[in-house]
């Protein structure tokens, strides 16, 4: 009778033990589900935006957007007060680069001179896959630092993606004010400068 006793609390226990086993799993399954996979990411800054600057920014390399000088003119805020843009297509997209200046003894002059001195930012719009964003064009944001790397916001939020999506300042918000098509503002000798198109 003892044995039998012994024996059923020794079954009951690995009963309990399994049970709360079974219990905490499914307990850190839901806090996953709630803190993982049912979250929605940042609009900018994430993982996946940063994976996807790092292939943006190869590809750029590869296509000479980095290198190739172009047209310089004079600008304001945010970009810098000296500038040039880039345009190219790369994986069948249009892809636009704006290479931001400044510093001391920043001048149309001093970048001819000596680009890398004052280079500060290359700030890019490439189109994506249709979906990606449709109400904004489509396009994906990103703000490099010269050696490719990402600049960040006040937040320490890695500036690539849908970069202050729904905000009344920054890439989407100013670039809806432009008097070109589809986000983009106008580039001629009148406006600003000619944009320099990179068909490599």
């Amino acid at each position: 009778m003892q044995n039998h006793f012994i024996k059923l609390l020794i079954v009951l226990s690995v009963v309990v033990f399994v049970a709360s086993c079974t219990t905490t799993g499914n307990k850190k399954s839901d806090e996953q589900k709630i803190t993982g996979e049912n979250t929605m990411l940042p609009p900018f800054g994430n993982a996946e935006d940063v994976n996807y600057s790092k292939k943006l920014w190869a590809k750029m390399e590869a296509k000479d957007l980095n290198s190739t000088p172009a047209n310089l003119y004079v600008g304001g805020p945010p970009h810098g007060p000296v500038r040039e843009v880039l345009e190219a297509i790369i994986d069948g997209k249009r892809v636009i680069v704006k290479r931001n200046f400044g510093g001391e003894g920043v001048s149309v002059k001093s970048v001819s001179q000596n680009r890398a001195a004052f280079l500060k930012a290359i700030t890019v719009m490439a189109k994506r896959e249709d979906g990606y964003d449709p109400e904004n064009g489509d396009w994906f944001w990103v703000k490099y630092k010269p050696d490719g790397s990402l600049h960040t916001n006040a937040k320490g939020m890695k500036l690539a993606g849908k970069v202050a999506k729904g905000m009344d300042k920054g890439c989407i918000f100013c670039h809806q004010s432009a008097s070109g098509n589809d986000l983009v503002f106008i580039h001629n000798k009148e406006a600003n400068a000619e944009v320099v198109h990179v068909n490599k």
